[in-house]
């Protein structure tokens, strides 16, 4: 029996095999390393592993800030009863200026992170952990007015191709709260490596809520939570991560007077989730759209009542758990169904705990960024 192997059946196993083991297989011989790094077995890779993780745990990427340490503190934990007790942890190779990041998302094993908690920054950061490689981009509207800006981040489900928004609003020099319009809007894409100005993409004139830091990637778009003084009301603001365009959808009765600070959008498997926090009283109601674009489709889930110790709500698990954050600096996870409290041994900075989904991927393995060890 022959010993040879048909280039696409070495090709096949191949895309079956983890990270770990393909960066290994690198150094087996010059056809494999071209092989591995070429963009289309990425993409092949990449889609194999997220049909993978539907038939078995999935694993999820938690970020917090330890005090005692005064480092952060990344890991991979499968998303079962584990959870607080097997671990792998990540070597985080940056420093910040402020004590820890800002995530501003993750999606296909990358993860964009920002320097920038209390303002503005210069670079922003993507960040393969599977593979430890990263990539800076730097920013290039340099505004000497005040201004705030909105960042967003995904990867186009038909390209893989990873791409950044950034909206930048610059303030009336009369008054704080007023903001001259339109805003600017650039656009980032991982392939070329540049930033251009889309002045076809228009973005809505609303103020979005940027300060709450929260961004939804779902269904190939970015979601934000914004409010409109056109007809003063909250909605959502999304952006086509492929078409590079921006559009709007209607939040349920129920959020569309709701101070727009006490509004978060958030992901629940693979819908888009709305948090509605009521902080004096410390309870969050949880609205899912089960239909995707479907406005009627919006529904009340369950509300979250730990008066005096929420925080916030910082994911949910694939159980049906939600994870929070609570006033101990503790994450916990939280049963809605018998209201029972996990508690997982991590304990952090409140500001700084990150939960989600994480797919390991071989992205930015093509690129000529220098590794970190």
């Amino acid at each position: 029996m022959s010993d040879y192997l048909p280039d696409e059946i070495i090709k096949e196993i191949l895309t079956k095999l983890p990270v770990k083991s393909l960066l290994r297989f690198t150094a087996v011989c010059k056809s494999w390393y071209s092989h591995i790094k070429n963009p289309s077995f990425i993409n092949a890779h990449l889609n194999q592993t997220i049909a993978n993780t539907q038939h078995k745990s999935q694993r999820l990427l938690v970020r917090y800030y330890d005090k005692t340490s005064k480092e952060e503190q990344y890991s991979l934990r499968w998303d079962d009863d584990n959870f607080g007790d097997q671990f792998s942890a990540l070597n985080f190779p940056f420093k910040s200026v402020l004590g820890y990041v800002r995530i501003v998302g993750s999606c296909n094993g990358l993860l964009c992170l920002c320097d920038d908690l209390f303002g503005d920054a210069n670079t922003i950061t993507l960040w393969n952990p599977s593979i430890r490689k990263a990539v800076n981009v730097a920013m290039r509207i340099n505004l000497r007015l005040p201004h705030m800006f909105v960042l967003g981040f995904g990867v186009c489900p038909v390209t893989h191709d990873a791409k950044l928004v950034r909206i930048v609003y610059v303030r009336d020099a009369t008054h704080r709260n007023r903001f001259i319009a339109p805003p600017k809007v650039e656009v980032y894409a991982l392939s070329s490596g540049t930033w251009r100005s889309a002045v076809e993409t228009a973005a809505p004139p609303c103020y979005l809520t940027e300060f709450t830091w929260s961004q939804a990637f779902v269904s190939g778009f970015v979601h934000w939570v914004a409010y409109s003084k056109v007809c003063p009301r909250n909605l959502i603001v999304r952006f086509d991560i492929r078409n590079e365009v921006f559009g709007e959808m209607v939040l349920p009765d129920d959020l569309c007077s709701e101070l727009v600070s006490n509004l978060s959008a958030a992901v629940r498997g693979e819908s888009l989730a709305m948090l509605k926090y009521n902080k004096e009283i410390g309870t969050c109601c949880v609205w899912v759209m089960k239909e995707y674009g479907v406005a009627e489709s919006w529904t009340k889930l369950f509300s979250i009542d730990l008066p005096g110790i929420l925080r916030r709500t910082i994911g949910f698990r694939k159980n049906g758990e939600v994870m929070l954050s609570l006033a101990s600096n503790e994450l916990v996870s939280y049963d809605p169904n018998k209201k029972e409290i996990k508690y997982l041994g991590v304990r952090g900075n409140i500001r700084s705990f990150y939960v989600d989904t994480y797919t390991e991927s071989l992205a930015l393995l093509e690129r000529g960024v220098a590794e970190y060890l």
